[in-house]
């Protein structure tokens, strides 16, 4: 590694792509191929700033920006020169230069630096260890760095945040990200039913997802996605492992303005919390959940409240079972046909969707009125 003395300055290049997002430091034996140890994370946010946090002490976080970013080949042969602004004393405001390489399989191996220089193109490891950030190492524990450290792999659907990881690159950018539960995951006609979104949609629901876990995972699955909207279906699993209505609004007030850190314009609709028939002991604390939530939006800027706890209920106020499958939790083609038309209208209100659809619906609905006119009048 090369380090120069440097004023910080302001300006710096965005992230390139392919490195966008949560990253395991690993060390791989690369004659066999094989992960040998985890050293730490880093994550690399969409704009100039990336952060590091090694295992010796993962509440220290190194936290960098980017100077210059080479592609020096246009295949993924990085040149970096960097500048930290937080970490050991003897890095900070000094450029630092290092090279990563794009691997096939999506892992960026670090490049060695020859003789003290900064080498004009990126050098095998000779060592018979490398340092690689990976994607694809399920054994590596990765931790929530807003404070808690919390580790956020120690769940059951790891190996579904792990594919949302890797699909990073291919991913369309800019588009509707629906972020939630498995009432999004198990959304079967979802691509079907979105077909007409011109910047298309993107699916990010996973397990039985907590709305506490979707504002943990907020920066590792929707923050490198860049999206124009955001669609939240998450809470109920909460209110069924007995948190309160007090507690899943808490972690709404913070997810929010997670979310505004980086974001603070993107129109956001959180869809309440529907009522299933499989927990209908809960639809008290859901129905003041959903209230509390609703009401605080109110207040909120660019985000919109979609009810739908209303529509799934009878006259007496009890879950349609007709719009569940058998479980009774998970919504079928019926329950789904509720929410699809509520998430249009809000993306029409966002100029995302053209409300010509409606007007074509319309237009057809008038022609077939003005057709029985004409046929009544000259029977």
């Amino acid at each position: 590694m090369v380090i120069a003395t440097v004023t910080p300055q302001s300006g710096f290049p965005s992230s390139p792509v392919e490195l966008r997002g949560l990253w395991c430091i690993s060390e791989q034996n690369i004659s066999q191929q094989t992960y040998t140890r985890q050293l730490g994370q880093a994550f690399f946010y969409n704009n100039e700033t990336f952060t590091i946090n090694f295992l010796a002490n993962i509440r220290f976080t190194w936290l960098n920006h980017f100077l210059a970013i080479n592609d020096t080949d246009g295949k993924g042969n990085y040149q970096v020169f960097t500048d930290t602004t937080q970490g050991p004393p003897e890095f900070i405001n000094v450029t630092s230069c290092f090279w990563r390489q794009l691997l096939p399989n999506g892992d960026l191996l670090w490049g060695r630096q020859s003789n003290g220089t900064c080498t004009p193109t990126f050098e095998n490891e000779t060592d018979p260890i490398a340092t690689l950030y990976t994607r694809n190492n399920p054994n590596c524990q990765l931790f929530n760095d807003e404070g808690s450290f919390e580790i956020l792999t120690d769940t059951g659907y790891e190996s579904e945040l792990l594919q949302f990881d890797q699909l990073f690159i291919k991913e369309k950018r800019k588009t509707v990200v629906f972020f939630g539960s498995s009432s999004f995951r198990l959304w079967s006609t979802f691509s079907k039913d979105f077909a007409d979104v011109p910047i298309g949609v993107i699916n990010r629901g996973f397990g039985g997802s907590s709305l506490k876990e979707c504002w943990q995972q907020f920066k590792r699955i929707v923050l490198p996605l860049e999206p124009a909207a955001l669609i939240v279906y998450a809470g109920e699993n909460d209110i069924a492992a007995n948190e309160t209505s007090s507690t899943v609004f808490s972690y709404f007030q913070q997810f929010i303005p997670t979310v505004r850190r980086f974001y603070p314009s993107l129109p956001i609709a959180y869809i309440s919390i529907k009522p299933s028939p499989s927990r209908v002991g809960k639809l008290a604390v859901m129905n003041e959940t959903n209230n509390r939530i609703r009401d605080s939006i109110k207040g909120l800027t660019n985000v919109d409240y979609i009810d739908v706890f209303s529509l799934m209920l009878t006259s007496d106020n009890k879950p349609r079972p007709e719009l569940f499958g058998p479980d009774e939790l998970h919504m079928n083609a019926e329950g789904y046909a509720i929410w699809t038309p509520l998430v249009k209208d809000f993306l029409k209100k966002q100029g995302i969707m053209s409300n010509a659809d409606r007007n074509q619906n319309s237009f057809i609905l008038m022609t077939l009125i003005a057709f029985l006119c004409h046929f009544i009048l000259f029977q």
